[in-house]
């Protein structure tokens, strides 16, 4: 029997006008009945690129309108590129203004194709001076789900990944990890990392038997009710007979 979990409404603005949108409208597509189990619905706004300071401000318009309720769980999560060094020193302010109007910037650094790249085996670890570097790597791999070289603006880039979520979310995580690992390594956003798998996790929780993405309490989705706390790395406890999902208390 599920449990009762009151209904929360999540807004992902992307950062550009196609690839984020197309990527996580392709999602929720996909994932009805794992949305379903936690009560999730997801609404995607499209960006219109720029610096950080409008890109941010882009995320705020769409917010107004999107009209969260906090007290329900509704959020609202900004996917952003942190790109290359010239962006860097925009980054700070356009925090800022994002934390005042409760906006949370899900970061992929130097881009999002970065999380792309994690849907295939053993992504590359070293550092990516631009976007357009990490789409080099990207196309070396792209002929095994496409015909035609990578695309921004391709509208199934979801459906061609879906069946390396998981591994995505796994690489991802563990990069995170070995960044967290490396002596000397205190940057804010290392290069490279993405912290997708982390949004993909609040949104329809996380296998028991896999490592937690995120430090903190969670919750069965079904069978007995059950909650543990958990840090980022450790393996969250199986549930439901092996087959069950955790997920994060927000």
């Amino acid at each position: 029997m599920k449990k009762a979990i009151t209904n929360r409404r999540i807004l992902i603005v992307g950062e550009g006008r196609e690839t984020e949108y197309n990527d996580f409208v392709g999602f929720r597509n996909a994932m009805e009945d794992e949305l379903e189990d936690t009560a999730t619905s997801i609404q995607i706004a499209r960006g219109k690129g720029g610096n950080a300071d409008g890109i941010v401000r882009n995320a705020i318009k769409e917010a107004k309108k999107f009209k969260p309720d906090p007290g329900r769980g509704d959020r609202v999560f900004l996917v952003m590129d942190t790109e290359g060094p010239g962006r860097a020193p925009e980054l700070p302010s356009a925090e800022k203004k994002a934390r005042e109007n409760r906006i949370d910037i899900v970061y992929s650094c130097p881009c999002f194709e970065f999380w792309i790249l994690c849907h295939f085996e053993k992504p590359p670890g070293h550092y990516f001076n631009d976007c357009t570097r990490v789409i080099c790597d990207l196309n070396k791999k792209w002929t095994r789900v496409s015909k035609s070289a990578y695309d921004k603006a391709d509208k199934d880039i979801f459906e061609r990944l879906h069946c390396s979520l998981e591994l995505a979310c796994e690489q991802a995580l563990d990069r995170n990890l070995k960044h967290s690992r490396t002596p000397g390594s205190n940057a804010s956003h290392p290069n490279p990392s993405t912290q997708i798998h982390e949004l993909i996790a609040l949104l329809i929780g996380v296998r028991g038997g896999q490592k937690c993405p995120v430090s903190g309490s969670w919750t069965t989705v079904s069978g007995p009710a059950q909650t543990t706390r958990t840090e980022r790395g450790k393996t969250l406890p199986s549930s439901d007979g092996g087959s069950g999902r955790w997920r994060l208390l927000s």
